[in-house]
């Protein structure tokens, strides 16, 4: 209704309408990012396209962007300073098909299936062409590392890090053994210093493997093919080390599960509850989460723009429901249990009043029907030797609409007051109680964007939720309780004025149907997420280590070999790319932490001359320089491109 003036009483309405304009008015950029909120029948909804997310769009564009920025890119400037010639319009190609698929309607979600069908396109032709130019780079790598010392018929595992700092880590590789070289066991003996690498088996089958070599018809090859898990120690930064199978050693025996549904390594102890939640100890504090990785479905009455809860929501959790444990790998270096859950959901929302207010956010009669379907979501719990962390996968199939899913995380750590999270270049700290000074006081479900991880500490001890391509949590205000989420199924409903939608049932893609998977981490620690180093971890997540089988050649590269080590772990890689003039390299690094650091960056080859440039990469200033080693400040909350120039 719209009063006229002389309807207005004086008094507690005209002081809320003053002060929500006021609000309004001032609310413009909140530690970096812009949110609007909309007033809707006295409710505030906050307005973000970035949580609109169809679960597949968001997934494969982090991976297109990583695998591009953090592999492709890097690894080709590499093999470029080692004399190989540079893939600028490839390069060029993927970039600007990436970016092609992030306009506002488009990353947000927001529209026709025909969109995403073309942005899935598009992210997997990113993905095809990051994937072909990272494997040549370390094949131009890899031909120039000296093996030579090794027998002609010795085979190869060379693990590439593109990380700028050195990494140890359970990985598993696939290598094609073959049939005359095959052998009862074996393991792995790092070559530069003899030290062993031990092996855990998973599968091994007889495989004919197809060799494609460009100057020779394709050839086939018997072969075992076999997959096996091993640690690696120590791999430099942004560079390899060197293996070759040893097949005077045995697989490694024994295991890290310790009960029926439990497990352990030198870190943490988990133990799987019967109704198929986690209980995490922290061996290093002492400290205890309870309660972690529930499941908890609710309606979806919203659209592209907002999530609004049907007016008779039925919340369903897995708690209490049937749960299947089943211990599918036990080894010395990985442990894998599966757990099984089953949900009863509601198949859909059933319309029982005026659509077009409810989209408007301004109330209806909307609530989950009775008919209902099956979710099965099957989630493996896996803890690796020497990690902190325990990774996660789960997946699904979606035949339920209107409804939204997420992974609960129960820490417990009631005197924390604010959480922080990962954005783009930065990690920011957000409040988890709303005050009436917060411009989200008031709101319903105010869910927030992330990056790589979301993480809740008291001070003592905290943990984070990592994840690759999900970008909507929430932590609550009673258990701090982080809630991933991994769906949102929602009727296509388009509008650029409100009270005008034009609805789209026909359309499928904005209901998620179909299988779905997710990868995370549950990281405990102690401290705050900066001592924590939990950006390290997210990198094992999102940027993993590659291993490559080769055979022995003579070159001029070691058996361990960095090209690029940045010594402060507060400092995060950005980019290493090709200068826009086509003669020098850039590396851009930001520091999100709340001190300024200094750093020293080691570069494989001597530096002639390093200048700190903007991202236009015009001249800012000299940069110190010694031998191969840049010298920097960087300072809080600051991005900074460097542009170098070496022998």
């Amino acid at each position: 209704k719209v009063l006229a003036p002389d309807e207005i009483e004086h008094g507690s309405l005209v002081d809320f309408v003053e002060k929500v304009k006021q609000e309004v008015k001032n609310l413009t950029v909140l530690r970096g990012e812009r949110r609007t909120p909309k007033l809707m029948n006295g409710r505030v909804h906050l307005y973000s396209d970035v949580l609109s997310s169809r679960t597949r769009m968001k997934l494969e564009n982090a991976r297109a962007e990583y695998s591009l920025q953090r592999q492709a890119e890097p690894f080709a400037v590499l093999a470029w300073m080692l004399g190989d010639a540079f893939p600028a319009k490839p390069l060029e190609l993927a970039w600007k098909t990436l970016l092609r698929c992030h306009a506002h309607d488009s990353i947000a979600g927001s529209g026709i299936d025909d969109i995403e069908n073309d942005m899935m396109n598009r992210l997997q032709q990113v993905k095809n062409l990051s994937t072909s130019l990272y494997r040549r780079s370390l094949e131009a790598i890899q031909s120039r590392i000296d093996t030579s010392a090794l027998d002609e018929d010795a085979i190869v595992l060379t693990v590439y890090n593109p990380s700028p700092y050195p990494r140890t880590e359970v990985m598993t590789a696939v290598l094609d053994i073959p049939m005359p070289q095959s052998s009862p066991e074996f393991a792995l003996k790092r070559m530069h210093d003899g030290a062993a690498a031990p092996v855990q088996i998973y599968t091994r089958r007889p495989h004919p493997a197809v060799v494609n070599q460009a100057e020779e018809a394709t050839l086939m090859m018997d072969s075992e093919h076999t997959t096996f898990h091993f640690l690696a120690r120590d791999i430099p930064a942004m560079g390899y080390a060197v293996y070759v199978i040893d097949r005077n050693e045995k697989f490694s025996r024994g295991g890290l599960a310790c009960g029926p549904t439990a497990m352990q390594n030198e870190h943490i102890h988990v133990k799987i509850e019967n109704d198929g939640t986690l209980t995490l100890t922290d061996k290093r504090t002492g400290h205890t989460f309870r309660g972690l990785h529930y499941f908890e479905d609710c309606g979806e009455a919203g659209h592209a723009w907002m999530h609004i809860e049907p007016d008779m929501d039925r919340v369903i959790t897995s708690l209490g429901g049937p749960v299947r444990i089943s211990l599918e790998e036990n080894g010395p270096l990985l442990t894998r249990f599966r757990v099984d859950i089953s949900m009863t959901i509601p198949a859909a929302i059933e319309e029982q009043g005026d659509k077009w207010k409810r989209l408007d956010g301004a109330g209806g009669a909307v609530k989950r029907s009775e008919h209902t379907v099956e979710l099965k979501i099957t989630s493996y719990i896996t803890l690796m030797r020497d990690a902190p962390f325990i990774r996660i996968k789960t997946e699904f199939d979606n035949r339920a609409r209107d409804h939204r899913l997420r992974v609960m995380f129960p820490t417990g750590l009631t005197a924390a007051k604010s959480c922080h999270v990962e954005t783009a270049f930065d990690v920011v700290e957000r409040e988890i109680e709303l005050t009436p000074e917060s411009p989200w006081y008031g709101g319903e479900n105010a869910t927030f964007p992330m990056q790589r991880f979301v993480d809740v500490s008291d001070g003592e001890n905290g943990l984070a939720i990592i994840n690759r391509g999900l970008r909507e949590y929430q932590v609550d205000e009673t258990e701090r309780a982080i809630g991933v989420t991994l769906m949102r199924a929602y009727e296509i409903n388009l509008t650029t004025v409100r009270w005008r939608w034009e609805s789209h049932p026909e359309m499928q893609k904005t209901q998620c149907p179909g299988f779905h998977q997710f990868e995370y981490f549950i990281y405990p620690h102690s401290g705050r997420w900066d001592e924590a180093n939990v950006q390290r971890i997210a990198e094992q997540l999102s940027v993993p280590m590659m291993p490559t089988q080769s055979g022995a050649y003579k070159g001029e590269l070691p058996l361990s070999f960095s090209f690029l080590q940045i010594d402060k772990p507060e400092l995060i890689l950005s980019a290493l790319k090709q200068s826009e003039d086509k003669r020098d390299i850039v590396i851009r690094i930001y520091n999100p932490t709340e001190q300024k650091v200094d750093s020293e960056i080691k570069i494989f080859r001597a530096v002639r001359s390093a200048e700190m440039v903007d991202m236009e990469e015009k001249f800012i200033q000299k940069l110190q320089t010694t031998g191969n080693t840049i010298f920097v400040s960087v300072a809080r909350k600051k991005v900074i491109t460097i542009k170098v120039s070496t022998s």
